[in-house]
């Protein structure tokens, strides 16, 4: 990754933020910073975005292909939101979508898709005993 999000506290010095700066753009990372909220920036927007994505192919809005063909293209992203889903890992997804909904409220409520995969040990990506092109309600073994 290119980017360090750098995290300030209530008793952070100037002085700690200064070096921390250096020091990651001394590895040639590019550096933001964010008040210590859960999710900071990049989790605040990306995990809303994947936990949507996942409720569109749960209700049967579109396949997996579709919905991770139309982002991809459609936004110039280098993968669709299905795909960085598996590639975070989807038990990462549901602690985060979790701690949103607890510290921040509804609207980061965790798809029950999302739930059932974890639950499963599924990826989002991972064929389920389901016909072809019907909606996804319930990963099966």
């Amino acid at each position: 990754m290119k980017l360090v999000e750098i995290i300030s506290g209530l008793t952070t010095s100037d002085e700690t933020l200064n070096i921390t700066k250096q020091l990651a753009e001394s590895m040639g990372k590019t550096c933001t910073q964010s008040l210590d909220v859960p999710g900071f920036i990049a989790n605040r927007l990306l995990m809303p975005y994947i936990n949507e994505a996942i409720i569109v192919l749960e209700q049967g809005i579109a396949t997996r292909e579709d919905i991770d063909t139309t982002m991809k293209l459609g936004t110039n992203t280098p993968m669709g939101p299905l795909t960085l889903a598996d590639f975070i890992g989807l038990d990462t997804c549901l602690a985060i979508m979790k701690v949103l909904h607890n510290e921040i409220g509804e609207k980061y409520r965790p798809a029950i898709l999302l739930q059932k995969y974890v639950d499963a040990g599924c990826l989002v990506n991972t064929p389920v005993n389901t016909p072809a092109n019907t909606p996804v309600n319930t990963p099966t073994n």
